[in-house]
């Protein structure tokens, strides 16, 4: 009877002490987390508005809620001297152009080094044709600006896709990297023109910047 009584208290000690050893080595793993990364663009690009290569200015900026897909917003900018449109006059006549768009983004190939996203946007383009030779004065945090005075606009509704490459040339830990970017999209215009039609300013779209993506990371 001792000889049970000693086997039992044996087995029940033994597994008390492995279930403890268990225990402390589930509380001891680590759990990680999903990244959550921002990406800033900054870059130019070339897109043909009304049959002239216009040249301007990109900003994005983009959020990662899963691993492999961004969500955010992209700004374009430019501007060119055109001949004056049917219906206006101007004595200088320039065409500015303005995309506000809703970027969203898939990384079809997401490498250490290299990344290559499909990219889907959707928002407006504004074409204001003003005249150079007034201009218009406002007010901007740092003093007064001026801009061409304005003759007429154009308000589309633009749908834009194409892919964008992306190669690390510096890394900080993820707090950020920077990028070289590329990018070419395909951008359709709908809408009401009151000068020139919808088709002028629907077109290719090619740009190259500088990105830093990161600022957070896996957290363990």
């Amino acid at each position: 009877m001792k000889k049970v009584c000693l086997l039992a208290s044996s087995l029940l000690l033994a597994t008390q002490t492995l279930t403890f050893a268990q225990n402390s080595v589930e509380v001891s793993t680590p759990t990680a987390k999903p990244k959550h990364e921002i990406a800033f663009d900054l870059g130019a690009f070339t897109t043909p508005i009304m049959s002239k290569n216009y040249y301007g200015v990109n900003f994005d900026i983009q959020y990662y809620p899963k691993q492999k897909w961004a969500t955010g917003v992209s700004f374009s900018v430019a501007q060119h001297k055109i001949s004056n449109p049917a219906g206006y006059s101007a004595q200088k006549p320039v065409l500015g152009y303005y995309e506000i768009a809703w970027a969203n983004q898939y990384d079809l190939v997401q490498k250490d080094k290299f990344r290559l996203g499909f990219n889907l946007n959707n928002g407006v383009v504004v074409g204001r044709l003003g005249d150079n030779a007034n201009q218009e004065k406002y007010w901007t945090q740092y003093g007064y600006s001026k801009s061409p005075k304005k003759v007429a606009a154009n308000y589309f509704y633009m749908l834009a896709a194409g892919l964008e490459a992306a190669v690390k040339v510096y890394s900080h830990n993820h707090y950020p990297d920077v990028y070289v970017t590329s990018k070419a999209q395909y951008r359709w215009t709908f809408g009401d023109a009151r000068f020139g039609t919808a088709r002028d300013f629907s077109g290719y779209y090619v740009g190259v910047g500088v990105a830093l993506i990161g600022f957070t990371d896996d957290e363990k």
